[in-house]
């Protein structure tokens, strides 16, 4: 083969390459370290059994049944426990202490969570951040209790035409 033909094949190969490395997922943000009853996390599309052990990425969604639980750790040492009958979304999650880049969004859809707050909280106040449907709270402090019920459709009382 002539250097143009390998040349042009390397590029070929690279080209090809790409859209398999910018799908490559990221850096886990943290894993399970203790499940009870029925728990199960949800990944893009799939709906994944929670087990200790298993590694969370932002964008995971933890969900627990009646009488489930699910326990959690984050990189920065962040630790989380979700009661029974609860749904968690882990929104966003950046820390990079070296380079100053601290941040978290939880996202309490429903049920309980105790928060426990790790480093992102200690060395960055109010850059850990809990949504909830009644609002955000920015964490400060170092334990958080949240309760978010499970919302109903609500009844219209009223005539039909």
């Amino acid at each position: 083969m002539t250097k143009r033909t390998l040349l042009l094949l390397s590029v070929v190969g690279i080209l090809a390459a790409l859209p398999l490395t910018a799908e490559l997922p990221q850096e886990p943000i943290g894993s399970i370290t203790n499940i009870a009853g029925a728990a199960h996390v949800l990944r893009a599309e799939q709906e994944l059994v929670a087990e200790k052990g298993l590694r969370l990425f932002a964008a995971d969604v933890l969900r627990t049944g009646a009488g489930g639980g699910i326990g959690v750790v984050l990189r920065d040492d962040t630790t989380l426990s979700l009661g029974p009958n609860s749904e968690l979304a882990l929104s966003d999650f950046d820390f990079k202490p070296d380079e100053g880049i601290l941040g978290m969004t939880l996202k309490m859809i429903k049920g309980t969570l105790v928060y426990i707050s790790g480093q992102i909280a200690k060395l960055a106040p109010g850059s850990a951040k809990v949504e909830t449907p009644a609002g955000i709270a920015a964490v400060r402090g170092t334990k958080l209790l949240i309760e978010v019920p499970e919302t109903k459709p609500m009844k219209r009382e009223g005539k039909s035409k």
